[in-house]
């Protein structure tokens, strides 16, 4: 579709997905940007005073009712709903439906804290073009930012919560379908005995070329082994035996999903929020704090956050998990994804989005014609995650112009994502940087660390596409301990110290 033939954003009767986010309340903000470790951690100090005594940011209020909100976790009905409708709405493109599905507080202090937040608020003042001025009660944060109701940004948890259910999916049916074949090919007797020495790691073989994952992959296949112990009470030819089969393999499946239930992503609604470099509304007092590589001078954070009720290793707590989108508010790049931000063993690492987007830089291309021509735009983040411990990795990103309201998404786009894997880098001479800067600081960046998991975090962490990182040493080797609470000492190492950069040249 050429860009004059796509709706335009002052057209009004049509919503952009923002928008229609915001209006049924799956939408928090745009609210001035905070440090995301200072409130989780609620580090004193981690925070300027002046932008709490001026009334932009209230730390606590940020961490109880954006960053850890006391959140009710769905039904298990709700997960099994989502399952079995959400992706072909999806692929409908009638994923609005599924707007009922969301996180509830869990009491009416987090309701109280929401309605506070909404008077920090910023102010949002169009002046033309797509732009618009930001401010709050008097205050001018920036001027002439592209609308980020025009170009949004979107992280999809799609395989993060369906790969493993699918996954176990498909080695069902593949059982359910190969025992008939088997029976009627008159070799069943011998297949069964060869059923977990040569089918099993046939099968994992086929889910990892499937789903490029090797957890994935072993636990979707283990429901199989099962399957072979069903297989003598099946009677050739007997409809009852065949039902019982059948019936068996459902349940199955369902006992599975209910496992799966207490250990898949949630997402929680996202928050808009606005970074600036100078002015006002800076975000922190020391220039070593900052995001010293960032090239703009504003940025639109769509910060998305996933819920876990529990996980492998610790599963009497929630887990949660960070992706931000850095789209760029300023300047002739505006509309442009620059960094994708996510979180490893309590350090910052920022991915430059043009790793992961098309090679010939045709979804940058688009989203500036779209920022520039007053259309509306969205992009898309398919995020993965780890099944064990639910650190988030990108699968794809791609930008999307979207047709009344909503963005354009095919099957093929899901089936190409399906069998791309998640980028990683060598991290063979991260590694080596890691020894020079131990010797030279006299400690181990990662001694925070388990000692005996301590190298596999290293290297699980270093292989991840990042260029740059924040809290290289952990954010909390920044929290000096007390009986009653944290303070953020003045002589606590940067967060983003250029000393510790030890990937900025290796991308």
């Amino acid at each position: 579709m050429n860009a004059e033939d796509r709706p335009r954003a002052d057209e009004g009767a049509v919503q952009s997905l923002a928008e229609w986010l915001r209006d049924r309340g799956l939408l928090r903000g745009p609210h001035l940007y905070a440090d995301y470790w200072a409130s989780v951690l609620r580090l004193e100090g981690g925070v300027p005073v002046r932008l709490r005594e001026a009334g932009l940011v209230d730390p606590v209020l940020y961490r109880l009712g954006l960053d850890r909100p006391d959140l009710q976790v769905p039904r298990l009905r709700s997960y099994l709903l989502l399952f079995l409708i959400g992706p072909l709405l999806l692929v409908l493109r009638r994923f609005r439906r599924l707007g009922r599905y969301r996180l509830g507080f869990r009491s009416e202090a987090g309701r109280d804290v929401l309605e506070r937040l909404r008077g920090l608020e910023l102010e949002l003042t169009p002046s033309g073009g797509g732009r618009v001025d930001v401010g709050k009660d008097g205050t001018s944060l920036a001027r002439g930012l592209l609308d980020p109701r025009h170009i949004s940004g979107f992280t999809s948890l799609f395989f993060a919560t369906y790969k493993l259910p699918l996954a176990t999916l498909t080695g069902l049916v593949l059982a359910a379908v190969s025992v008939p074949l088997l029976h009627r090919l008159g070799v069943f007797r011998p297949a069964l005995d060869l059923w977990i020495p040569a089918g099993l790691p046939l099968l994992v073989l086929l889910l990892y070329a499937i789903y490029r994952d090797a957890v994935t992959a072993v636990l979707g296949a283990l429901p199989v082994v099962i399957v072979r112990y069903l297989l003598p009470f099946v009677r050739h030819g007997s409809s009852e035996g065949w039902g019982t089969f059948l019936a068996a393999l459902a349940g199955l499946f369902l006992l599975y999903l209910l496992l799966d239930a207490f250990f898949v992503p949630r997402p929680v609604p996202p928050v808009l929020l606005l970074y600036v470099k100078e002015g006002p509304g800076r975000p922190y007092e020391r220039e070593s704090d900052a995001p010293w590589w960032l090239e703009g001078r504003a940025y639109w954070v769509w910060r998305y956050l996933a819920l876990t009720p529990a996980e492998l290793s610790k599963f009497w707590e929630r887990d949660w998990e960070r992706v931000e989108l850095w789209i760029r508010a300023d300047g002739p790049e505006a509309g442009r994804l620059e960094w994708i931000v996510t979180d490893g063993h309590y350090r910052e690492l920022w991915v430059p989005a043009e790793r992961l987007t098309a090679a010939d830089g045709s979804d940058e291309a688009a989203a500036r014609e779209a920022a520039s021509g007053g259309l509306r735009g969205l992009w898309l983040v398919e995020a993965d995650a780890d099944l064990v411990f639910h650190a988030p990795s990108i699968r794809a990103v791609t930008f999307m112009p979207e047709v009344e309201g909503v963005p354009e998404r095919s099957l093929r786009h899901l089936a190409a994502v399906l069998f791309r894997r998640p980028a990683r880098d060598d991290p063979d001479e991260a590694i080596r940087r890691l020894e020079q800067a131990r010797v030279r600081l006299g400690r181990d960046l990662f001694e925070d660390a388990p000692e005996v998991a301590g190298p596999f975090i290293a290297r699980h962490l270093l292989s991840a596409p990042w260029r740059y990182w924040r809290y290289p040493l952990g954010a909390e080797a920044r929290v000096e301990r007390r009986l009653y609470g944290r303070r953020l000492s003045p002589e606590s190492p940067p967060a983003a110290d250029p000393d510790l950069q030890i990937k900025a040249d290796t991308a």
